[in-house]
């Protein structure tokens, strides 16, 4: 049984302090809680969640944390931009956090417990919280509706840079693992395979040195060295599924022998189709990263950074720079496909559609489609693709266009923060569950702390 809160309220006893970012830290976390009080439909959300899938007791007997100190927690860990460790000794060496958190005279949870509570957040959970804050702001007029701007970004999953020769060595390293441990764990089954791993090491670390070569012969080497790649762990493959059978059924290890085993395929046959066959392997079809398949390649087009391994998020934020909606994407869909959506759930948010909506050229369509959404909304500022009409040139240089390009850029600034200030440049979470909990968690803290200065 795990309670809500608590309906003690302990005594802070944090000194005062002279200095003036002290007393502005402590002045945001004040404020952060005067939100949560003011929004019990957040913690109740939480609660469920916590209460149905966090580890309790079964004879009854109360649970150590309340659902109140482990979201506190949660906030902490994001503002702050720590892990579940940095958090936990954060926490732990701050009477004032301590206080925020609402400990009382409990001592600090367990850095492996915060991470099992993370993830028993859905990401529907949280972006109930997140309704549930938007409410709230609208509510006390907060934020207004007036004007919107909107754009995308790409969020990494926390993957190394792949190759064919890299997610090889990966498949190998991961199968042989694992299927050590099984031998160990069950010494009656006959697996006395030798894996040879520096071998296939060697081999991966010759490739990933030499493949860059121009020399004809290099290039035979490093296809040769391939070859002797892909049947290593053909090899491991098949020694697999002769294993997995013999296996009990709820054992772990075969468990993450059944969900490797495809992926490690899929890495064989694409390495197979563009080393050996020389075909272009759709992007689509190729996996990425074992620990992370559901990463997806973003072509971006950025000078420094043409190809990102991730998911791209939409974001919308009003004027006052509240992110009022976003969606993580687990499939790339076109900027221009969100725009209706967003002015749909814009409208079902405050009543009405905006004066004003800037985005940038990615979410356009057609002129067609702009001249519709000129009729209902006063102002347009998304710049048309490749040329334009005289008349569309003067559409786009009047003042209220530019003014609205103006606003656009203002959410670029926002990006940034919530990458540099809310740990979304790399999520380190790992599955795509738990890639968009991280998002919708980053998109609250940023909402609490945009509330707290409005």
């Amino acid at each position: 049984m795990r309670r809500k809160a608590t309906e003690e309220q302990y005594l802070d006893f944090s000194q005062e302090s002279t200095l003036k970012v002290v007393r502005e830290f402590r002045e945001k976390y004040n404020g952060i809680g005067r939100l949560l009080d003011a929004n019990p439909e957040v913690l109740e959300l939480a609660h469920k969640d916590l209460s149905r899938f966090l580890s309790s007791s079964d004879q009854g007997r109360e649970a150590k944390y309340t659902a109140e100190q482990i979201l506190r927690a949660l906030v902490v860990m994001f503002l702050e931009q720590d892990s579940y460790r940095d958090a936990v000794v954060r926490i732990d060496g701050s009477a004032f956090l301590q206080h925020f958190v609402r400990l009382g005279v409990k001592p600090m949870m367990d850095f492996t417990f915060l991470g099992r509570a993370f993830g028993c957040l859905s990401p529907k959970t949280w972006e109930g919280m997140n309704k549930c804050l938007n409410r709230f702001a609208i509510g006390k007029k907060k934020v207004s509706g007036k004007k919107l701007r909107v754009d995308a970004t790409a969020v990494e999953s926390n993957i190394h840079y792949p190759t064919d020769s890299s997610l090889l060595w990966d498949s190998f390293r991961t199968l042989a693992r694992l299927l050590r441990e099984a031998r160990r764990q069950h010494p009656q089954l006959v697996c006395k395979h030798r894996f040879h791993d520096r071998k296939v090491k060697r081999g991966y670390l010759f490739i990933s040195r030499t493949a860059g070569s121009k020399s004809k012969g290099a290039k035979r080497k490093v296809k040769a060295t391939y070859k002797q790649l892909v049947e290593a762990v053909t090899r491991v493959v098949q020694i697999t599924q002769e294993m997995i059978p013999l296996l009990p059924w709820l054992d772990p290890v075969r468990e993450q022998l059944a969900h490797f085993l495809p992926l490690v395929q899929r890495v064989i046959d694409q390495t197979k189709r563009r080393v050996f066959n020389g075909e272009t392997v759709p992007a689509d079809q190729k996996v990425y990263s074992i620990f992370e398949e559901h990463t997806e390649l973003l072509m971006r087009g950025k000078a420094r950074k043409p190809v990102e391994f991730g998911h791209m998020v939409s974001l919308s934020e009003t004027k006052e720079k509240y992110i009022s909606q976003y969606l993580v994407m687990e499939k790339r869909r076109n900027d221009k496909d969100l725009v209706s959506e967003t002015l749909d759930t814009h409208k079902t948010q405050f009543g009405t559609l905006p004066d004003m909506v800037a985005a940038d050229k990615g979410f356009y369509e057609s002129m067609k489609e702009l001249q519709k959404l000129e009729e209902l909304i006063q102002t347009v500022s998304i710049c048309k693709k490749g040329r334009r009409t005289p008349e569309q040139e003067e559409r786009e240089n009047t003042e209220a266009f530019k003014s609205g390009q103006r606003f656009r850029a203002g959410i670029e600034g926002t990006i940034s923060v919530l990458k540099r200030g809310f740990k979304l440049t790399r999520c380190l979470f790992k599955g795509f569950r738990n890639f968009a909990s991280a998002v919708g968690c980053a998109v609250f803290c940023h909402n609490l702390v945009a509330l707290t200065r409005l």
